[in-house]
């Protein structure tokens, strides 16, 4: 039952070595909705700067190989491509790369910067989208209209066959029709991978101002936008992420793997072995523990073996393979566990969630933190 075989490991493969998450926090204007760290001011070239002498404190890390690179934000896009090239050079020499993801915005994306991307060994190009009604753009805070996204999936595709593209359910504005342009587009250019996320509501957001709950139409939308998606030959192969061709995205396995990756940059979070970090989130802080040869970390933890093992089954159990038991130590008493929650659920089989238990993720895992407490911390 937890043979090698379509398991994440088998897909994964060589675990040894490491993926590299770079964030860049610049953007030409904050969307209403963004809960990320990022901004519209500050100056680039000193934080390429500054990142470049972190990548320098994780040398030995780096030398176990880069087998993934993403490089998201923000916007990677928005910023002058030679940058992205700076960042590439001062890595050649840890890169083993299997994918080299970069994000991109519809509004700072056009041919000169694909062709620039993919000569510095991008493979990978995934675009915010989010909608394709113009008037949820505009009340979403977006840069863009439908036109260039359009424009900016057509020019990603002349260069690239592995394009994703990310779509947010429920934005102020969204109607039935909104949904139907979504459709309309996938029918017609059926993008190898595409994201789609519900809508998350966070304080501190513009959009939190007017706009608490989420109305019930955005998850019979949400839902309706699923359904078609499995009717149309899209694999769910993790709770927010679909694929036709098995174009999985290589660096999001590791972190649903729980494996080791690195995080550079502005509030970039990392996992190593047991320790689990996020960096500081502004830049007077980032700049001045840099320029001290200290690690920019603001948070980090060590987590025990059973811990770690709690982390590893959340972010498994969020993919279509679910638990590899390679993966994770041998705990005592985890098989009870997880017979427990298989005769509570029946929409989990003791080493997977179905599309129900997907949908039911967070009931569930408020259940496998709860009894993994009973079990494990008393």
């Amino acid at each position: 039952m937890f043979g090698m075989a379509n398991s994440l490991s088998r897909l994964i493969g060589d675990i040894y070595k490491v993926s590299l998450y770079i964030h860049i926090p610049f953007c030409k204007k904050k969307c209403y909705y963004c809960d990320f760290v990022s901004f519209t001011k500050g100056s680039v070239e000193n934080y390429i700067n500054a990142l470049l002498n972190e990548i320098d404190l994780y040398n030995q890390e780096l030398l176990r190989g880069v087998r993934t690179l993403y490089i998201g934000g923000g916007t990677p896009s928005f910023i002058n491509e030679h940058y992205i090239k700076v960042i590439v050079e001062k890595l050649e020499k840890f890169l083993e790369l299997e994918e080299f993801t970069i994000e991109v915005n519809p509004d700072s994306f056009d041919k000169h910067k694909a062709e620039y991307y993919k000569s510095l060994g991008v493979n990978r190009i995934s675009i915010g989208i989010q909608s394709f009604d113009d008037q949820v753009l505009l009340k979403s805070g977006r840069s863009h209209n439908s036109k260039q996204a359009l424009e900016a999936y057509k020019i990603a595709t002349n260069f690239f066959d592995n394009v994703s593209v990310d779509f947010i359910i429920g934005l102020p504005g969204e109607s039935w029709r909104s949904i139907e342009n979504i459709v309309d587009f996938i029918r017609v250019y059926m993008p190898p991978h595409i994201s789609v996320y519900l809508l998350e509501l966070h304080e501190g957001t513009h959009i939190y101002k007017f706009y608490k709950k989420l109305p019930d139409e955005a998850y019979e939308r949400y839902d309706a936008i699923l359904k078609f998606l499995k009717s149309y030959g899209y694999e769910r192969y993790e709770i927010s992420n679909f694929t036709i061709n098995k174009r999985y995205s290589k660096h999001n396995l590791v972190y649903w793997a729980n494996l080791d990756y690195i995080g550079l940059g502005i509030s970039a979070g990392g996992h190593i072995r047991n320790l689990r970090y996020n960096n500081v989130s502004t830049f007077e802080k980032y700049y001045t523990l840099l320029k001290q040869k200290k690690l920019p970390i603001d948070y980090q933890a060590f987590n025990s073996v059973e811990r770690e093992t709690l982390e590893s089954l959340f972010m498994m159990l969020r993919t279509k393979w679910g638990i590899d038991k390679n993966l994770i130590a041998n705990l005592p008493k985890l098989d009870l566990v997880l017979k427990f929650l298989s005769n509570k659920f029946s929409f989990f089989d003791g080493v997977k969630l179905d599309d129900t238990g997907m949908d039911f993720s967070n009931l569930f895992f408020g259940e496998l933190l709860k009894i993994w407490e009973e079990f494990y911390e008393n």
